[in-house]
């Protein structure tokens, strides 16, 4: 899956998760399902729509997530990237773009 595939996918799933973004982290916390309740990044939150399992909003657990959907580590990366420079800046830019507008 490459970047412009996954933002298909994340906004598929854009409704079944309530999105927050606090302090340059993008978090969804489930609506309903098995998971409701449970907070999920953008890669964990789409692995869990497609039927890959629950993965938790860690870094190693965003790592597995991305493995399984096929997301290259960049593209993972970005989700806990803290610096406003570089790739991945923008990727976690046309998320937000994705999930807030």
């Amino acid at each position: 899956m490459n970047q412009y595939e996954f933002l298909q996918a994340l906004s598929s799933v854009i409704n079944q998760y309530d999105w927050d973004y606090v302090n340059n982290r993008i978090t969804g916390v489930a609506r309903r399902g098995k998971a409701k309740g449970l907070v999920f990044n953008p890669v964990t939150a789409v692995a869990n729509s497609f039927g890959f399992g629950v993965y938790p909003s860690t870094k190693r657990g965003t790592e597995r997530a991305a493995r399984v959907l096929g997301l290259t580590q960049e593209l993972a990366n970005a989700v806990y990237s803290q610096s406003n420079r570089g790739h991945a800046q923008i990727v976690r830019g046309k998320m937000l773009n994705t999930l807030f507008w």
